[in-house]
């Protein structure tokens, strides 16, 4: 009993401490700043301002884009230097637009069918501030996957490979080589 508690508990801790639970923590962290900055900036142009849901969805989403790429690819991936427009940036825009297009077009749809059934601004804006948000939560494993994949690990893993394939090679003399 004592023996698979100990395992159990070796088990968990190495789970902690594996790269994918580490940049998962730190990816939902920095996630929630960007959903902070995504949701003052939606509550602002649609609760005081007045703007359109599509507007002000479409601003938010902006809003929290920034801060997002900032995070994730200095604090979560923990990349440095400059960045490289085709390898991150291109793909990086690519897998945000896709999640905002689609937390844009719930928030849309959910303002189209509440249609006049709230009177109330500040109720209406609360309601489409929660569809905004958890909009975001189907696409946030598959937003965490593509990013770790396509954008910022991808950058690691081929690092990875060439440093692998150097050793091989240093492990053969040179009098072998072609």
């Amino acid at each position: 009993m004592l023996r698979q508690l100990a395992q159990s508990r070796v088990a968990q801790s190495r789970v902690a401490q594996s790269r994918l639970a580490r940049l998962f923590t730190r990816f939902a962290a920095g996630t929630v700043v960007s959903t902070a900055c995504s949701q003052l900036t939606f509550v602002l142009l649609f609760g005081v301002l007045e703007t359109s849901a599509s507007v002000s969805g479409g601003a938010a989403f902006l809003a929290g884009a920034v801060p997002n790429f900032l995070i994730h690819r200095f604090w979560t991936w923990r990349r440095s230097g400059p960045v490289r427009i085709r390898c991150e940036l291109l793909p990086y825009l690519a897998v945000i637009t896709f999640s905002g297009l689609v937390a844009t077009g719930i928030t849309t749809g959910v303002d189209r069918c509440l249609g006049g059934t709230i009177d109330d601004h500040a109720v209406r804006t609360a309601v489409l501030a929660v569809a905004f948000t958890i909009s975001y939560l189907p696409l946030f494993v598959l937003k965490f996957a593509l990013l770790d994949r396509l954008v910022f690990g991808c950058a690691n893993s081929r690092a990875a490979r060439r440093r692998r394939a150097q050793n091989s090679r240093d492990q053969v003399p040179t009098s072998t080589r072609a």
